[in-house]
Protein backbone atom coordinates (compact mmCIF):
# COMPACT_ATOMS: atom_id res chain seq x y z
CA UNK A 1 0.00 0.00 0.00
CA UNK A 2 1.22 3.64 -0.95
CA UNK A 3 0.08 6.97 -0.87
CA UNK A 4 1.60 9.91 -3.11
CA UNK A 5 1.10 13.32 -2.89
CA UNK A 6 -0.38 14.97 -6.30
CA UNK A 7 1.85 18.10 -6.67
CA UNK A 8 3.07 19.21 -3.36
CA UNK A 9 1.01 19.45 0.36
CA UNK A 10 0.12 22.85 2.03
CA UNK A 11 3.10 24.72 3.84
CA UNK A 12 4.09 27.65 5.11
CA UNK A 13 1.64 30.49 6.15
CA UNK A 14 -2.47 29.42 4.59
CA UNK A 15 -5.43 31.34 4.52
CA UNK A 16 -7.66 29.57 6.79
CA UNK A 17 -10.83 31.63 4.38
CA UNK A 18 -9.11 30.30 1.06
CA UNK A 19 -9.11 26.69 -0.28
CA UNK A 20 -6.66 24.50 1.62
CA UNK A 21 -6.35 21.55 -0.35
CA UNK A 22 -4.21 17.99 -0.16
CA UNK A 23 -4.65 15.24 -3.57
CA UNK A 24 -2.74 12.68 -3.52
CA UNK A 25 -3.66 8.75 -5.12
CA UNK A 26 -3.21 5.54 -3.92
CA UNK A 27 -1.89 2.62 -5.24
CA UNK A 28 -3.91 -0.52 -3.26
CA UNK A 29 -6.04 -3.02 -4.29
CA UNK A 30 -9.83 -3.17 -4.26
CA UNK A 31 -9.42 0.34 -3.03
CA UNK A 32 -12.85 1.82 -1.62
CA UNK A 33 -12.19 5.60 0.14
CA UNK A 34 -9.91 7.11 2.58
CA UNK A 35 -10.35 8.30 5.97
CA UNK A 36 -8.41 11.47 6.97
CA UNK A 37 -7.75 12.58 10.30
CA UNK A 38 -6.81 16.41 10.77
CA UNK A 39 -4.93 17.30 13.61
CA UNK A 40 -5.00 20.86 15.29
CA UNK A 41 -1.79 21.78 17.66
CA UNK A 42 -0.86 17.89 16.84
CA UNK A 43 -4.98 17.15 18.55
CA UNK A 44 -7.09 15.35 16.34
CA UNK A 45 -10.18 17.91 15.60
CA UNK A 46 -11.92 15.63 12.91
CA UNK A 47 -11.92 12.43 10.75
CA UNK A 48 -13.48 12.89 7.49
CA UNK A 49 -14.35 9.64 5.01
CA UNK A 50 -12.87 11.14 1.64
CA UNK A 51 -13.94 9.27 -1.87
CA UNK A 52 -12.39 8.95 -5.04
CA UNK A 53 -12.51 11.83 -7.42
CA UNK A 54 -15.02 11.44 -10.39
CA UNK A 55 -14.35 9.40 -12.98
CA UNK A 56 -10.48 7.91 -11.04
CA UNK A 57 -9.98 4.53 -9.31
CA UNK A 58 -6.63 6.02 -7.49
CA UNK A 59 -7.02 9.99 -6.74
CA UNK A 60 -8.27 11.91 -4.31
CA UNK A 61 -9.01 15.64 -3.30
CA UNK A 62 -10.05 17.43 0.33
CA UNK A 63 -9.92 21.06 1.17
CA UNK A 64 -9.53 21.13 4.67
CA UNK A 65 -10.50 24.97 5.18
CA UNK A 66 -13.42 24.51 6.51
CA UNK A 67 -11.39 22.68 9.59
CA UNK A 68 -9.38 25.20 9.70
CA UNK A 69 -11.72 27.73 10.08
CA UNK A 70 -14.06 25.79 12.77
CA UNK A 71 -10.60 26.10 14.56
CA UNK A 72 -9.70 29.78 14.84
CA UNK A 73 -11.01 32.96 16.16
CA UNK A 74 -10.36 36.48 17.03
CA UNK A 75 -7.99 37.53 19.24
CA UNK A 76 -9.39 40.36 21.00
CA UNK A 77 -6.17 42.05 22.61
CA UNK A 78 -5.99 43.04 26.24
CA UNK A 79 -6.34 46.75 26.71
CA UNK A 80 -3.05 48.04 28.63
CA UNK A 81 -0.92 45.95 26.24
CA UNK A 82 2.77 46.85 24.99
CA UNK A 83 5.68 45.41 22.48
CA UNK A 84 4.88 42.36 20.75
CA UNK A 85 1.73 39.98 21.08
CA UNK A 86 1.36 35.99 19.66
CA UNK A 87 -1.71 35.00 18.55
CA UNK A 88 -3.82 32.86 20.91
CA UNK A 89 -6.64 31.64 18.72
CA UNK A 90 -6.09 33.01 15.48
CA UNK A 91 -3.18 30.80 14.35
CA UNK A 92 -3.10 26.86 14.28
CA UNK A 93 -0.65 24.05 13.39
CA UNK A 94 -3.09 21.85 11.23
CA UNK A 95 -1.50 18.19 9.55
CA UNK A 96 -3.35 15.31 8.51
CA UNK A 97 -2.90 11.53 8.48
CA UNK A 98 -4.36 9.42 5.68
CA UNK A 99 -5.74 5.85 6.09
CA UNK A 100 -6.49 3.71 3.00
CA UNK A 101 -9.76 1.51 3.49
CA UNK A 102 -10.46 -1.84 1.15
CA UNK A 103 -13.11 -3.92 0.40
CA UNK A 104 -12.19 -7.80 -0.41
CA UNK A 105 -14.80 -10.67 0.09
CA UNK A 106 -17.22 -7.90 1.08
CA UNK A 107 -14.65 -7.44 4.32
CA UNK A 108 -14.41 -3.91 4.95
CA UNK A 109 -10.11 -3.51 6.17
CA UNK A 110 -8.32 -0.23 7.49
CA UNK A 111 -5.41 0.36 9.94
CA UNK A 112 -8.22 3.32 10.88
CA UNK A 113 -9.07 3.44 14.85
CA UNK A 114 -11.61 5.51 15.78
CA UNK A 115 -10.77 5.07 19.36
CA UNK A 116 -7.08 5.88 18.73
CA UNK A 117 -5.97 9.59 18.35
CA UNK A 118 -2.74 8.92 18.45
CA UNK A 119 -2.51 6.02 15.90
CA UNK A 120 1.05 5.58 14.19
CA UNK A 121 -0.51 3.05 11.26
CA UNK A 122 -1.54 5.82 8.93
CA UNK A 123 -0.53 5.17 5.02
CA UNK A 124 0.19 8.99 5.17
CA UNK A 125 1.06 11.93 7.61
CA UNK A 126 1.55 15.43 6.57
CA UNK A 127 4.17 17.99 7.57
CA UNK A 128 2.53 21.00 9.40
CA UNK A 129 1.50 24.41 7.90
CA UNK A 130 -0.23 27.03 9.71
CA UNK A 131 -3.45 28.06 9.22
CA UNK A 132 -4.08 32.07 9.93
CA UNK A 133 -7.92 33.63 10.28
CA UNK A 134 -8.00 35.62 7.31
CA UNK A 135 -10.37 36.71 4.40
CA UNK A 136 -9.78 36.75 1.37
CA UNK A 137 -12.63 37.46 -1.06
CA UNK A 138 -12.65 35.62 -4.86
CA UNK A 139 -12.98 38.78 -6.14
CA UNK A 140 -9.39 39.81 -4.68
CA UNK A 141 -7.98 36.38 -5.81
CA UNK A 142 -6.88 37.72 -9.17
CA UNK A 143 -4.66 40.35 -7.84
CA UNK A 144 -3.59 38.83 -3.76
CA UNK A 145 -0.02 37.71 -3.28
CA UNK A 146 0.92 36.98 -0.04
CA UNK A 147 4.52 38.12 -0.29
CA UNK A 148 3.37 41.71 -0.29
CA UNK A 149 3.11 41.22 3.66
CA UNK A 150 6.48 39.64 4.18
CA UNK A 151 9.41 41.58 5.37
CA UNK A 152 11.69 40.83 3.00
CA UNK A 153 12.55 44.15 1.44
CA UNK A 154 11.06 47.29 1.62
CA UNK A 155 7.38 48.76 1.90
CA UNK A 156 6.13 45.47 2.86
CA UNK A 157 2.52 46.06 4.18
CA UNK A 158 1.06 45.89 7.44
CA UNK A 159 -2.15 43.80 8.54
CA UNK A 160 -4.69 46.25 8.07
CA UNK A 161 -6.04 48.55 5.00
CA UNK A 162 -6.10 52.07 7.21
CA UNK A 163 -5.20 55.48 5.73
CA UNK A 164 -1.64 56.09 5.75
CA UNK A 165 -2.45 58.62 8.09
CA UNK A 166 -5.80 58.68 11.01
CA UNK A 167 -5.93 59.74 14.33
CA UNK A 168 -5.86 58.52 17.73
CA UNK A 169 -6.97 60.67 21.27
CA UNK A 170 -4.44 60.01 24.52
CA UNK A 171 -4.49 57.06 26.58
CA UNK A 172 -5.88 55.37 23.47
CA UNK A 173 -4.87 51.39 22.69
CA UNK A 174 -4.32 50.96 19.28
CA UNK A 175 -3.10 47.38 17.57
CA UNK A 176 -1.50 46.24 13.87
CA UNK A 177 -0.83 43.16 12.74
CA UNK A 178 2.50 41.74 11.02
CA UNK A 179 2.88 38.56 9.09
CA UNK A 180 6.14 37.12 8.76
CA UNK A 181 9.82 37.86 8.04
CA UNK A 182 12.36 35.64 5.85
CA UNK A 183 15.75 34.47 6.15
CA UNK A 184 18.42 34.22 8.88
CA UNK A 185 18.04 35.39 12.17
CA UNK A 186 19.99 37.99 14.27
CA UNK A 187 18.39 41.01 11.63
CA UNK A 188 17.03 42.90 14.77
CA UNK A 189 14.06 43.72 13.80
CA UNK A 190 12.26 46.48 15.63
CA UNK A 191 9.74 48.81 15.37
CA UNK A 192 10.94 52.39 14.72
CA UNK A 193 8.75 55.30 15.95
CA UNK A 194 9.36 58.45 15.34
CA UNK A 195 7.83 61.23 17.02
CA UNK A 196 6.77 64.99 15.92
CA UNK A 197 5.66 68.38 17.18
CA UNK A 198 3.25 70.56 15.50
CA UNK A 199 5.75 72.55 13.49
CA UNK A 200 6.87 68.95 12.34
CA UNK A 201 10.32 68.97 14.02
CA UNK A 202 11.38 65.31 14.88
CA UNK A 203 11.11 64.91 18.51
CA UNK A 204 12.98 61.59 19.17
CA UNK A 205 13.45 58.09 17.57
CA UNK A 206 12.29 55.46 19.75
CA UNK A 207 11.78 51.44 19.05
CA UNK A 208 10.53 48.28 20.14
CA UNK A 209 12.05 44.70 19.72
CA UNK A 210 10.67 42.23 18.04
CA UNK A 211 12.86 39.92 19.60
CA UNK A 212 10.56 36.68 17.83
CA UNK A 213 12.19 37.45 15.04
CA UNK A 214 15.71 36.98 16.08
CA UNK A 215 15.34 33.18 14.62
CA UNK A 216 15.88 32.10 11.02
CA UNK A 217 12.63 31.79 9.06
CA UNK A 218 11.43 28.35 8.43
CA UNK A 219 9.92 27.43 5.19
CA UNK A 220 7.61 24.24 6.61
CA UNK A 221 6.60 25.77 10.01
CA UNK A 222 7.48 29.91 10.28
CA UNK A 223 8.39 30.83 13.19
CA UNK A 224 6.82 33.52 15.39
CA UNK A 225 4.18 34.52 12.46
CA UNK A 226 0.87 36.54 12.73
CA UNK A 227 2.13 38.95 15.39
CA UNK A 228 0.48 41.90 16.99
CA UNK A 229 2.31 44.96 17.62
CA UNK A 230 0.80 47.56 20.44
CA UNK A 231 1.21 51.32 19.08
CA UNK A 232 -1.69 53.46 20.44
CA UNK A 233 -0.87 56.14 22.19
CA UNK A 234 -1.47 54.48 25.52
CA UNK A 235 0.60 51.20 24.77
CA UNK A 236 3.57 53.65 24.05
CA UNK A 237 3.41 55.75 26.97
CA UNK A 238 3.15 52.24 29.03
CA UNK A 239 6.49 51.02 26.76
CA UNK A 240 8.22 53.73 27.53
CA UNK A 241 7.89 56.52 24.81
CA UNK A 242 7.26 59.97 25.46
CA UNK A 243 4.12 61.43 24.04
CA UNK A 244 4.96 65.00 25.82
CA UNK A 245 4.24 67.84 22.94
CA UNK A 246 4.01 65.45 20.02
CA UNK A 247 1.41 66.38 17.66
CA UNK A 248 2.13 63.05 15.40
CA UNK A 249 3.84 59.80 15.42
CA UNK A 250 4.69 57.59 12.61
CA UNK A 251 5.73 53.44 12.56
CA UNK A 252 7.27 51.54 10.81
CA UNK A 253 9.39 48.32 11.03
CA UNK A 254 13.21 48.15 10.07
CA UNK A 255 16.00 46.12 10.41
CA UNK A 256 19.85 45.81 10.18
CA UNK A 257 19.61 44.76 6.44
CA UNK A 258 17.36 47.87 5.09
CA UNK A 259 14.45 45.73 5.01
CA UNK A 260 11.57 47.92 5.96
CA UNK A 261 7.23 48.03 5.92
CA UNK A 262 5.48 50.34 4.90
CA UNK A 263 4.71 53.74 6.92
CA UNK A 264 1.68 54.79 9.54
CA UNK A 265 1.14 57.69 10.81
CA UNK A 266 -0.91 58.86 14.10
CA UNK A 267 -2.08 62.47 14.66
CA UNK A 268 -3.13 63.18 18.04
CA UNK A 269 -6.22 64.78 18.68
CA UNK A 270 -8.36 66.12 21.38
CA UNK A 271 -11.04 63.55 23.22
CA UNK A 272 -14.86 64.50 23.77
CA UNK A 273 -17.39 63.35 25.87
CA UNK A 274 -19.27 61.98 23.13
CA UNK A 275 -16.57 60.22 21.25
CA UNK A 276 -17.44 56.53 20.52
CA UNK A 277 -14.72 54.17 20.07
CA UNK A 278 -15.08 51.08 17.92
CA UNK A 279 -12.75 48.22 17.67
CA UNK A 280 -13.60 45.16 15.53
CA UNK A 281 -11.98 42.10 13.34
CA UNK A 282 -10.44 43.39 10.39
CA UNK A 283 -10.35 41.02 6.82
CA UNK A 284 -6.92 39.87 7.89
CA UNK A 285 -8.41 38.47 11.72
CA UNK A 286 -6.63 41.50 13.28
CA UNK A 287 -7.52 44.35 15.16
CA UNK A 288 -8.55 47.78 13.74
CA UNK A 289 -9.98 50.50 15.90
CA UNK A 290 -11.91 54.28 14.97
CA UNK A 291 -13.08 56.61 17.49
CA UNK A 292 -16.42 58.43 15.88
CA UNK A 293 -16.48 62.24 16.70
CA UNK A 294 -19.48 63.41 15.22
CA UNK A 295 -22.90 63.05 16.56
CA UNK A 296 -24.34 59.89 18.82
CA UNK A 297 -27.84 58.72 19.04
CA UNK A 298 -29.57 56.59 21.83
CA UNK A 299 -32.99 54.73 21.95
CA UNK A 300 -33.37 52.15 24.77
CA UNK A 301 -36.10 49.81 23.60
CA UNK A 302 -37.90 47.45 26.28
CA UNK A 303 -39.88 44.33 24.99
CA UNK A 304 -42.03 42.16 27.52
CA UNK A 305 -43.72 38.98 27.28
CA UNK A 306 -47.28 38.40 29.04
CA UNK A 307 -49.66 36.05 30.31
CA UNK A 308 -52.64 36.53 31.37
CA UNK A 309 -53.66 35.67 35.17
CA UNK A 310 -57.10 34.34 36.32
CA UNK A 311 -59.06 36.52 38.39
CA UNK A 312 -60.56 35.75 41.25
CA UNK A 313 -64.29 36.76 42.39
CA UNK A 314 -63.35 38.85 45.35
CA UNK A 315 -60.84 42.08 45.03
CA UNK A 316 -57.09 41.46 45.12
CA UNK A 317 -54.31 43.47 44.27
CA UNK A 318 -52.20 40.24 43.47
CA UNK A 319 -54.73 39.57 41.01
CA UNK A 320 -53.15 41.53 38.12
CA UNK A 321 -55.30 39.86 34.75
CA UNK A 322 -52.51 40.47 31.90
CA UNK A 323 -49.15 40.71 33.78
CA UNK A 324 -45.55 40.70 33.05
CA UNK A 325 -43.68 37.36 32.32
CA UNK A 326 -39.93 39.50 31.90
CA UNK A 327 -39.08 42.25 30.46
CA UNK A 328 -36.24 42.87 28.24
CA UNK A 329 -33.90 45.77 27.33
CA UNK A 330 -31.52 47.09 25.29
CA UNK A 331 -29.98 50.25 24.03
CA UNK A 332 -29.39 51.17 20.35
CA UNK A 333 -26.86 53.50 18.58
CA UNK A 334 -26.12 55.58 15.88
CA UNK A 335 -22.36 56.83 15.77
CA UNK A 336 -21.17 59.20 13.18
CA UNK A 337 -18.40 60.35 12.08
CA UNK A 338 -17.04 63.51 10.74
CA UNK A 339 -16.14 64.06 7.29
CA UNK A 340 -13.80 61.16 6.00
CA UNK A 341 -12.29 60.34 2.73
CA UNK A 342 -12.99 58.01 -0.31
CA UNK A 343 -9.80 55.53 1.49
CA UNK A 344 -11.46 55.97 5.34
CA UNK A 345 -14.85 55.24 3.84
CA UNK A 346 -12.98 51.55 1.89
CA UNK A 347 -11.42 51.20 5.44
CA UNK A 348 -14.46 51.49 8.11
CA UNK A 349 -16.35 49.39 5.49
CA UNK A 350 -14.57 46.25 6.24
CA UNK A 351 -15.81 46.65 9.89
CA UNK A 352 -19.11 45.04 7.82
CA UNK A 353 -17.76 41.89 6.41
CA UNK A 354 -17.09 39.72 9.70
CA UNK A 355 -19.11 42.57 12.03
CA UNK A 356 -17.17 41.02 15.45
CA UNK A 357 -16.80 44.33 17.26
CA UNK A 358 -16.72 45.64 20.53
CA UNK A 359 -17.25 49.13 21.96
CA UNK A 360 -14.42 50.60 24.51
CA UNK A 361 -16.08 52.34 27.37
CA UNK A 362 -13.82 53.43 30.18
CA UNK A 363 -11.40 50.97 29.37
CA UNK A 364 -13.42 47.93 29.31
CA UNK A 365 -14.72 46.50 25.75
CA UNK A 366 -18.52 45.51 25.34
CA UNK A 367 -19.40 43.14 22.52
CA UNK A 368 -21.90 44.80 20.08
CA UNK A 369 -24.00 44.01 17.03
CA UNK A 370 -23.66 46.47 13.88
CA UNK A 371 -26.64 46.29 12.52
CA UNK A 372 -27.63 45.93 9.01
CA UNK A 373 -28.96 49.53 8.79
CA UNK A 374 -25.15 51.01 9.16
CA UNK A 375 -24.93 53.74 5.44
CA UNK A 376 -22.32 55.72 4.08
CA UNK A 377 -23.48 59.39 3.74
CA UNK A 378 -22.36 60.95 0.50
CA UNK A 379 -22.81 64.53 -1.22
CA UNK A 380 -23.88 65.51 -4.77
CA UNK A 381 -20.80 64.61 -6.78
CA UNK A 382 -21.14 60.71 -4.73
CA UNK A 383 -17.92 61.46 -2.69
CA UNK A 384 -18.14 59.97 0.98
CA UNK A 385 -18.31 62.86 3.91
CA UNK A 386 -19.76 60.39 6.60
CA UNK A 387 -20.31 57.08 8.15
CA UNK A 388 -23.00 56.17 10.42
CA UNK A 389 -22.37 52.92 12.39
CA UNK A 390 -25.85 51.48 13.80
CA UNK A 391 -25.15 49.15 16.38
CA UNK A 392 -26.73 47.75 19.97
CA UNK A 393 -24.93 45.82 23.07
CA UNK A 394 -24.76 42.64 22.27
CA UNK A 395 -26.35 41.68 25.42
CA UNK A 396 -29.79 42.57 26.60
CA UNK A 397 -30.76 43.42 30.83
CA UNK A 398 -33.25 40.83 31.55
CA UNK A 399 -35.78 42.18 34.49
CA UNK A 400 -37.05 39.89 36.99
CA UNK A 401 -39.31 37.35 36.04
CA UNK A 402 -43.16 37.99 37.29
Amino acid sequence: MAITLIGTAPSGVNLAYRPIVYKWSSNVLNLKYCIVEVLINSVRVSAISVQLDSGSTTNFTLDVSQTAQTSLSFDLESINSTGVISPVNSQKNIQVKIYEVTEASSVISTDYDASDSNNSNYQYFSPPFIAVNWVVSHFDYATFVLGHYVLSDSTKRFLTDTPYKKSIELDKDEFIGILQHVGTGGKNFKVEILTYNSANALLNTDYIDITEWNTAYSPIIPNNTYKTLSIGTKNLINSGVSLTNVAYYTIKIINDDGDKSETKRFDIVDSCSQDVRIHWANNYGKQDSYTFKGNVQEEVQHKASTYIQPLGLTYSSDARGLTVLQNTSNSNFKAYSKSISRDTYQWLSSMLTNKIAFVEINNNYFPIIIDDGTILKTDEKDMPIQFVLSYSFANVTKGFRG
